[in-house]
């Protein structure tokens, strides 16, 4: 795979470092746990880093007009590229498609500025997933009707019914035997 242009830095953020799953056969790591190689500034293994961290690249570094806001340590989302084979054949057209992980708990999900982002790239056609360390849910169809009608404010409160049902999901997975 290429790397796509990166436009915005990293800086402090290491969230890719806490949320990624890691599943090497030396070497596991469950999401929501930080990396053992990173030291609190950088990973000590950048050089010899992980398949999933050398395939991974943040949305917010790939989208140029999200601004410093947008920075997954400071708006507690995610942008996770969701790979062309994954976006239903409906949304293809749109282009490049993002997982929306949420990080950040409710006030995250609440941000006027999540909300307008993702009415923009469902106005667009364009494939919008949500998880919470979660597996990814396609939300479009969830969202099309309020967008059609300008509904922020519905669509705010979708947001934050998805995000809760992923909530009930992970508590689920977590006491089921073997989750963790």
């Amino acid at each position: 795979m290429t790397t796509p242009p990166l436009s915005n830095s990293c800086g402090d953020c290491f969230v890719c470092c806490r949320v990624l799953p890691v599943n090497e056969p030396d070497f596991q790591k469950e999401a929501e746990t930080l990396c053992p190689h990173h030291d609190g500034r950088a990973c000590t293994i950048y050089e010899s880093r992980f398949e999933v961290c050398r395939t991974f690249y943040c949305g917010w570094r790939l989208v140029p007009d999200l601004g410093e806001a947008w920075r997954p340590d400071k708006s507690g989302v995610l942008l996770q590229l969701v790979a062309p084979k994954d976006i239903p054949d409906a949304y293809r057209a749109g282009g490049r498609s993002f997982n929306f992980v949420i990080t950040g708990g409710e006030e995250a999900v609440l941000r006027p500025a999540l909300a307008d982002y993702v009415s923009t790239l469902v106005r667009r056609r364009v494939a919008v997933f949500l998880s919470a360390a979660t597996p990814k849910t396609l939300i479009n169809a969830y969202l099309e009707p309020l967008v059609a009608r300008g509904n922020r404010a519905g669509v705010s409160a979708m947001l934050l019914h998805i995000y809760r049902l992923h909530l009930e999901q992970k508590k689920r997975m977590r006491q089921a035997p073997g989750g963790s």
